[in-house]
């Protein structure tokens, strides 16, 4: 598994901190992060999702050009659903 280190500053962090509050809210601005980056993989993986859209406005289009049909986990079924990273070659 790969790590990650964020820092924030103070206002950033009470920022996000907003997002703690009200029903089904997560409980920490960790969780806030957490649940963000759930959605951006959703947004990359799920063609049809409202994150795709919401990642195209936020960091452009050109990005899905790198991806292909199929499950990123490599389930069978998934290339009409999905789309996952292209593989390199070799």
């Amino acid at each position: 598994m790969r790590r990650i280190t964020i820092e924030l500053g103070e206002i950033q962090y009470r920022l996000l901190e907003v997002l703690t509050h009200g029903d089904g809210a997560p409980d920490s601005v960790d969780g806030v992060v957490a649940q963000l980056l759930d959605h951006a993989q959703q947004g990359v993986y799920r063609p049809g999702a409202w994150e795709r859209a919401w990642l195209c406005q936020a960091f452009g289009s050109e990005w899905t050009r790198y991806l292909e049909p199929g499950d990123p986990w490599g389930r069978a079924g998934g290339e009409r659903l999905f789309e996952r990273p292209r593989r390199r070659d070799g």
